[in-house]
């Protein structure tokens, strides 16, 4: 199957959406910056339901109406220890959560929460770049500046790494057993093709960043959607080479971070198999991030088994000059309380922190 690669830009506004199949929640804001990893959008289920009674944690009678002590809206997520609900007369009350979940709303005197989330679906920003437009409740579209490529087929992964070809691609260009060596080591690689089902299986020793080829023959599709790191096929799939236009792409940003995103056909969004090489370099945040955040701070966790989740700062730990010595690996970590039974370390380069909602402070 001959196809000519999707679209090309050697050098310009590269804008990509990442979306979700059906509405959920949508965790960027315009004008935010984000991180390769950070989760744009994502839906979940909730296994656990649980309700407070407010005329009894407020003390009121029941004509009162619940929804003039409330401080959060139905759909907000609260963390333990967040007012949500406050009496302001003669008998001063605050109520506050005694767990993170979401306030679905009021029943019978009750609020509703849901809490114990279970991950259905979510999408991720793939590469660097700047949140420039929301798609509500789906996703959004991030942009940067520097070279794109949208190739025929990709194996459901997500990398990135230094680009690099290893042999001559002017030849024959073919990735075969000789090309594998140390250089790939976290580095992308690009080549004409690959006909070696024991070459694709022997580069997993090798921890490369992904792999993108020209043509891939249908028969090592399925060795090629098992390995753990992104595979792009650009042009075809079966016999052939890099497409002029995708040779001159890779080969002008050598040495140059290219970051690969693949996610297949979900409901009616097709498939992606996305090549993304920004013109700035990507360093991160080289700065200290517990600058920026305080005990008590309200933040999200942005990655790994309880990204998405709210919660506040209980302990800043910066980096100690023995571990500045040992490594440069350790980042400075802070502890997060997410319920009363929760409290987590994590890097502070995997949270995000949380202004304050404009209603909430109104109120």
């Amino acid at each position: 199957m001959q196809t000519a690669s999707a679209k090309i830009i050697s050098s310009g506004a590269v804008r990509c959406s990442r979306k979700l199949t059906r509405n959920g929640t949508v965790m960027v804001s315009p004008g935010q910056f984000t991180d390769p990893t950070m989760q744009i959008a994502w839906r979940k289920i909730w296994r656990t339901h649980f309700s407070i009674n407010l005329y009894e944690a407020l003390e009121l009678s029941s004509g009162n109406r619940l929804q003039d002590y409330l401080l959060i809206n139905e759909g907000d997520f609260v963390s333990v220890n967040e007012p949500i609900a406050r009496r302001s007369d003669r008998k001063t009350r605050t109520l506050n959560a005694l767990y993170s979940g979401r306030f679905l709303g009021i029943s019978s005197g009750n609020l509703i929460f849901e809490a114990d989330s279970e991950d259905l679906e979510t999408v991720s920003a793939g590469f660097p770049g700047t949140v420039t437009e929301i798609i509500p409740d789906r996703g959004a579209v991030i942009e940067t500046v520097g070279a794109y490529a949208a190739g025929v087929w990709g194996n459901n992964r997500i990398g990135q790494g230094i680009l690099l070809t290893l042999n001559d691609i002017a030849k024959d260009g073919v990735f075969n057993m000789e090309s594998l060596s140390m250089a790939m080591a976290g580095s992308v690689v690009f080549a004409n093709t690959c006909f070696d089902p024991e070459v694709l299986q022997a580069s997993t020793r090798l921890s490369p960043g992904g792999l993108i080829f020209g043509s891939l023959p249908s028969t090592l599709l399925p060795i090629a959607e098992q390995l753990p790191f992104p595979v792009i096929v650009t042009d075809s799939i079966g016999a052939g080479r890099l497409s002029a236009p995708i040779y001159n792409l890779l080969g002008e940003n050598i040495i140059k971070c290219a970051y690969l995103y693949s996610v297949p056909a979900r409901g009616n969004i097709p498939a992606l198999a996305e090549i993304i090489i920004p013109r700035e370099e990507y360093t991160g945040n080289k700065n200290s991030g517990l600058a920026e955040v305080t005990i008590g701070s309200r933040v999200r966790i942005l990655d790994g088994y309880y990204a998405g989740e709210i919660g506040y700062i209980t302990e800043l730990k910066p980096r100690t000059a023995e571990e500045d010595d040992e490594t440069e690996q350790i980042e400075d970590r802070v502890v997060i309380c997410i319920d009363t039974d929760t409290n987590i370390t994590l890097p502070v380069n995997n949270i995000e922190l949380l202004q304050d909602d404009k209603t909430r402070q109104n109120r």
